[in-house]
């Protein structure tokens, strides 16, 4: 009996949700479309070199810190005032 209802709560919201949504396929066809024409693209600019330099040092530093497991709470985002 445990297996049938996992199967009927997965199942469910696909069908459901499946049914309120029939432009997604569309929507992505014509962005890939538009991604292969090169339409819509903005001009490419480049970065600053001190700006680059700061953006890659702060990347860098990024890796000093370590990974927690997990985040206890939503205080650990803190903006430390």
């Amino acid at each position: 009996m445990k297996k049938l209802l996992l199967v009927s709560v997965m199942l469910a919201p696909v069908s459901t949700w499946a049914g309120e949504t029939t432009d997604v396929g569309d929507v992505t066809r014509d962005a890939l479309d538009k991604q292969r024409r090169g339409v819509g693209a903005v001009e490419n600019r480049p970065m600053l070199k001190d700006v680059a330099d700061r953006t890659y040092e702060r990347y860098l530093e990024s890796f000093t810190y370590p990974i927690p497991e997990r985040f206890e709470s939503r205080d650990s985002f803190s903006s430390g005032d």
